[in-house]
């Protein structure tokens, strides 16, 4: 897995490309990154679906995904997510590696999909006004809509955004890329379209190629097509800044809503970050807590005591914070939430395991062996790292966790810290409606 990083775009791009012939599909893609904005960022969302509905020589959908399988079925997608105190829009192209191609077809099949995304960036359809097309915006603005409140149908999902927002409330961590229905629905299509300059001027872009292409050639292909898009991001400088709460005492949220399950979200305070020298100690603490299925959460509150459906927790590394999710019938709601806080109580006094240390060792290790099997992993395990400021390999990362001590670990439980409690408190409908 060795990186290649050339500035391309007349030095306004980074390309960070892994030449490989392990994989029958290459991918390449585009990652626009700008300031987080409760307005922008949503906006930005909507601004880039909508251009993806059509451009001057491809004006619909439809015209776009006939010329992209003449292409072999070469796909291009939109992705949105937080980073800290960033958003991160992602153009990502899929595209069969050339050996694969008929013997007799001439077709570049990068080149011809370079040239698909390029006009959807450089000449998005447009009214006679100049504006994008209002029936594409709207048509946007509803599929953001529903995606919006559906979430409330998924209630693991809702309670973790609901923790999230009241935990992060008045910080930049607390925007999301989604916006609220409010915020969505009042964009216009002179709002959208005057974006687009915002957005080529500001977005940093970061592009990640896999596959058998030498970075060289890469290079060559992109060349001058994006030329308006991107600020000088030669030189750019990444980091992370752990979320320091400011509660002296945890806040504790309760919603009623007619659901079978009660759902609970906790969330912690740690103060590591990726770019953190106790990243490596903090990730295994999180494993032997609650990240795996012998961990302290899953063998206590869930299997000895009984207490729940689901437990385990997850750390977000650029925030520096672990959210716990459970689900539990609601008479032990708080039983499931005082055995949570014990486990981390005594695991913080130092009651664990070797062989649980070595456990979670061995599984964040075996993770980490397979970040090279799929061109997806290999491309966020590297961005990741790159928005953290650092430039670990996964050998590296082994290492590292194997140097991880004893001492280490508990040095790292003990900065977890309950700052918020969110609790979706439902109906006792019975096992049979609970998801496991």
């Amino acid at each position: 897995m060795e990186k290649t990083t050339l500035i391309i775009n007349n030095g306004k791009w980074r390309l960070h490309a892994v030449r490989t012939d392990k994989f029958k599909m290459s991918q390449l893609s585009f990652n626009f990154i700008i300031p987080k904005d409760v307005r922008r960022s949503p906006m930005t969302k909507l601004m880039l679906a909508v251009m993806l509905r059509g451009s001057e020589k491809y004006p619909t959908v439809t015209d776009i995904n006939k010329r992209l399988d003449e292409l072999y079925d070469a796909t291009v997608s939109l992705g949105g997510r937080s980073f800290g105190d960033k958003s991160v829009f992602t153009l990502t192209c899929k595209v069969i590696n050339d050996r694969f191609v008929f013997d007799g077809d001439d077709a570049n099949v990068l080149s011809g999909t370079l040239d698909v995304v390029a006009d959807i960036l450089n000449h998005p359809v447009k009214d006679k006004d100049g504006l994008l097309l209002e029936q594409y915006v709207e048509s946007e603005k509803k599929i953001a809509i529903d995606a919006i409140n559906s979430i409330v149908n998924d209630q693991r999902a809702y309670a973790a955004k609901k923790c999230a927002m009241k935990m992060f409330e008045g910080s930049p961590y607390g925007i999301t890329t989604t916006g609220d229905v409010d915020t969505v629905s009042s964009f216009t299509s002179r709002e959208l379209t005057e974006n687009i300059e915002y957005f080529c001027n500001n977005a940093l872009v970061e592009c990640y190629y896999i596959g058998q292409e030498s970075p060289e050639r890469i290079s060559e292909l992109i060349g001058d097509r994006f030329d308006c898009f991107g600020a000088s991001s030669a030189y750019a400088k990444y980091g992370e800044s752990a979320f320091i709460g400011t509660r002296t005492c945890p806040e504790i949220l309760r919603e009623e809503m007619d659901v079978a399950q009660t759902r609970i979200c906790m969330g912690y305070t740690c103060g590591t970050t990726l770019c953190d020298e106790d990243y490596f100690p903090m990730v295994v603490a999180n494993e032997i807590f609650g990240a795996s299925s012998v961990s302290k959460l899953f063998m206590n509150v869930r299997e000895r005591k009984s207490l729940c459906y689901y437990c385990y927790s997850s750390y977000r590394s650029a925030t520096g914070t672990i959210f716990v999710d459970c689900g539990v019938t609601p008479a032990n709601c708080d039983a499931a939430i005082d055995e949570i806080t014990h486990q981390l109580s005594i695991f913080c006094d130092g009651e664990v395991s070797d062989n649980e240390i070595e456990t979670a060792k061995r599984t964040l290790i075996s993770g980490f062996t397979q970040i090279s099997d799929s061109p997806a992993s290999m491309k966020t395990f590297m961005f990741r790292r790159l928005m953290a400021g650092v430039d670990h390999t996964p050998q590296e990362c082994i290492e590292r966790i194997r140097s991880v001590s004893r001492e280490d670990i508990l040095r790292a439980a003990k900065r977890i810290k309950l700052d918020t409690v969110y609790i979706l408190n439902g109906c006792d409908g019975g096992e049979e409606s609970c998801d496991e």
